[in-house]
């Protein structure tokens, strides 16, 4: 009878060591976004400059037109162990003589612009 106790005894134990090492103390209090910028300079008379990051695929193709050529790839988020969130995949605009446009996956939202004026608007 004590060796019973004593074994529920650990392991209700170890439970509560357990629970207590998941718990946080600290309160989570919302931060506000840094306002992001492009990866490179895009010149004033470029059809990138209307563009800002945030903006939405639709939103972009109405302003500056539809891409030469599109390519979908993997972002190393898709690799993490049951990660069932967004951004799993990025999605990348080619446009000729303009440079490439990056979106997220998970909204479909631009993040980045990159200006390359000797863009050939093909995917690789």
């Amino acid at each position: 009878m004590k060796l019973e106790n004593v074994v529920r005894f650990v392991l209700v134990l170890c439970l509560m060591m357990g629970l207590a090492a998941c718990a946080s103390n600290t309160a989570r209090t919302p931060s506000t976004p840094e306002p992001q910028t492009p990866s490179t300079v895009v010149p004033p008379t470029s059809k990138f400059a209307k563009l800002e990051i945030g903006m939405s695929r639709p939103q972009v193709h109405e302003k500056i037109g539809a891409a030469s050529d599109f390519k979908m790839i993997a972002s190393g988020k898709a690799w993490i162990p049951f990660y069932f969130g967004p951004d799993r995949t990025r999605t990348i605009d080619y446009y000729k003589n303009e440079g490439r446009l990056v979106y997220s996956g998970g909204n479909n939202r631009l993040v980045d612009i990159v200006y390359d004026p000797d863009e050939d608007g093909y995917r690789d």
